[in-house]
């Protein structure tokens, strides 16, 4: 923070976003547009080669090795569906969402904490998406199970004190590093319940637009959703290095 004029101070920027999330969301841009200007061959092959397909896992059918990639996509495209958005309306709003989760969650755990537990919530929500639709030979794509993990995270301090967009206008990273609530109180408070509310209803409406919409084909990714939040739920008090409150009885 820098002096204007003598006896004034510049006013705190209207959003403080670390490094990290910018350059995650960026690499999603970057993604879509480089899918969008390639020849649709090509194209169909990044996508090929970075969705996560149950059906390479399934051994009867012996896919695995013959789609793009091959044996090294079966691993990589646990982590690598995160990168790909369906559309550019999509893409928007998981950018958005990734550089505010990404911003509070890289504010507490640090860069690399960061990195590996958004990773760590991809793979989870892949993998819930293997137990529901093993053997189905649709590419499923998006960052939910990521973002849902960050989301997980952050109800454990991002909604302290009131409105989220309070604390990155008025303290930054230092608002994110108090001592943690426990789910339990986390659960308690009016605001993480509305916002569960909202990610319920998203989650929803994801797993049942596919039968109600016309013209809407494939399957849908909500178990992602529900993986990666239950992959972060899980992981944060293992990442989180920060305080925690102790709950009085």
């Amino acid at each position: 923070m820098s002096l204007n004029s003598r006896n004034k101070v510049a006013p705190p920027a209207a959003f403080n976003v670390p490094l990290a999330p910018v350059a995650l969301t960026g690499l999603l841009v970057i993604v879509h547009i480089v899918r969008a200007i390639l020849p649709s061959a090509w194209a169909n092959w990044i996508d090929l080669a970075l969705a996560f397909i149950p059906l390479r896992y399934d051994p009867s059918s012996g896919v695995a090795g013959t789609l793009p990639g091959g044996y090294v996509t079966s691993v990589t495209s646990f982590l690598t569906t995160f990168f790909l958005q369906s559309d550019p309306g999509t893409l928007m709003i998981n950018g958005a969402a990734l550089l505010v989760l990404g911003a509070a969650v890289t504010w507490r755990f640090g860069t690399w904490r960061f990195l590996a537990f958004t990773a760590l919530c991809v793979i989870g929500g892949s993998i819930a998406c293997l137990l529901i639709y093993w053997g189905r030979p649709t590419a499923l794509v998006g960052a939910g199970g990521g973002l849902a993990g960050l989301f997980a995270a952050s109800i454990h301090f991002l909604f302290k004190g009131g409105s989220p967009m309070n604390a990155f206008r008025v303290a930054g990273g230092a608002a994110f590093r108090k001592p943690a609530w426990t789910l339990r109180d986390a659960l308690a408070d009016q605001n993480v319940r509305i916002w569960l509310a909202v990610f319920g209803f998203i989650t929803a409406w994801n797993a049942v637009s596919p039968y109600i919409l016309p013209g809407t084909q494939g399957v849908a990714s909500w178990p992602a959703n529900i993986g990666g939040f239950l992959t972060g739920l899980l992981l944060f008090r293992f990442f989180d290095k920060q305080p925690r409150l102790r709950r009085v009885v």
